[in-house]
């Protein structure tokens, strides 16, 4: 019997270079680089009181998420990474998203391992969402989003929730947040799957991001024969 297409590309727990499995739990990568993951301090997040700078939240502030509205933060950490730049391999460089490219109206660096969310067409056919959870490192390529040569340290804030959340931030981009338990001894230790959102492999992130090129274009290549279709009719009805 001939699998569907949803069973072939079935989201598949992301797995970074250190062998983690699941979601990202917001914990320090360790090594030169540091957190590979994390909100980029100046990050505006939709909050209870409007847009505010991710560095800016204190602990209780309510933070609007993605599938339970108003959520209050638990805790907040705050770290430096690339803090010897000499050191950092390009893969491992943040990536600078134009404005507009995933919803965000201002440009913004993400680090290369956060999870994004993306609503997409190509989401609903491959996996029966359209909101899929990939790493940020997935979209180098789409829509001029591109490797940041990293110039100085970057600080980064992690916010905890209760549970895993997705926030908004600057203004129309969606990304994951760990849960609170997430970086406890006890959850480090235990290998066991937690329920929550699905962040997909990288592999399975590029084909995923690959099918995004694939789609825009044939929505402009539509565009483009529309307006050569209003362009003959205008003609048509001119002569």
């Amino acid at each position: 019997m001939m699998m569907k297409l949803g069973q072939m590309l079935r989201k598949e727990p992301v797995y970074d270079a250190g062998g983690r499995s699941g979601v990202w739990d917001g914990t320090f990568h360790g090594g030169h680089v540091g957190l590979t993951s994390g909100l980029i301090a100046g990050m505006q997040v939709a909050t209870s009181i409007g847009w505010r700078d991710v560095a800016a939240l204190q602990e209780g502030d309510k933070v609007l998420t993605f599938d339970e509205g108003m959520q209050p933060v638990r805790r907040i950490t705050k770290r430096w990474t690339y803090t010897d730049q000499g050191r950092t391999p390009a893969s491992l460089w943040p990536l600078h998203v134009p404005a507009g490219a995933l919803g965000n109206r201002s440009a913004m660096t993400l680090l290369p391992e956060q999870p994004v969310m993306v609503e997409s067409d190509a989401g609903e056919a491959m996996f029966g969402d359209p909101f899929t959870l990939i790493p940020a490192l997935a979209l180098e390529g789409y829509k001029g989003i591109e490797r940041e040569h990293v110039r100085k340290p970057i600080e980064v804030v992690i916010l905890h929730f209760d549970t895993e959340q997705v926030v908004f931030g600057n203004i129309g981009a969606l990304f994951h947040c760990p849960a609170e338990e997430a970086v406890t001894i006890a959850g480090l230790m235990e290998d066991r799957y937690v329920p929550g959102y699905e962040v997909l492999s990288l592999t399975q992130a590029r084909m995923f991001v690959d099918a995004l090129i694939d789609e825009d274009a044939q929505d402009y290549a539509w565009m483009q024969e529309e307006r050569r279709q209003r362009g003959r009719e205008a003609r048509h009805y001119a002569s």
